[in-house]
């Protein structure tokens, strides 16, 4: 007796995850699944937030590094220029999804793309 009432119970339960009964859709998987990687999705949302921020932290040290070999009239291909452009697109989108300022960056950067501009406008670049 007790073995068909555990069974029964068992069968019960086990339609509460894949019936669906009226309108009302019961999906305690689903439930269960959402409590089980909640902690996993927060910790992935920090691990995101850190690995975009060592990338901020990357770009920042590249470009500002770039601009600073530019003001000891290092000269640069057009390519490194380029480079340096992909990498301030890629450092504006970050930024602006952090909400986040950075003056000095933005003063080098501009700087840079004075240089470039010239470069462009007298055709200097470095040739290797």
């Amino acid at each position: 007796m007790e073995n068909v009432l555990v069974k029964m119970v068992l069968v019960l339960f086990g339609t509460l995850f894949t019936i669906e009964i009226i309108p009302i859709k019961i999906s305690p998987l689903r439930w269960i699944g959402k409590r089980i990687n909640g902690d996993i999705k927060d910790e992935l949302s920090g691990l995101k937030y850190t690995v975009d921020t060592n990338e901020m932290d990357r770009i920042r040290y590249e470009v500002l590094d770039f601009a600073n070999s530019c003001r000891n009239k290092r000269k640069h291909t057009k390519d490194e220029f380029q480079h340096i452009i992909d990498l301030n697109d890629k450092y504006e989108k970050l930024i602006e999804k952090y909400e986040i300022e950075n003056g000095v960056f933005k003063t080098e950067y501009q700087y840079i793309i004075k240089i470039y501009n010239k470069c462009l406008d007298k055709d200097t670049f470095f040739n290797e």
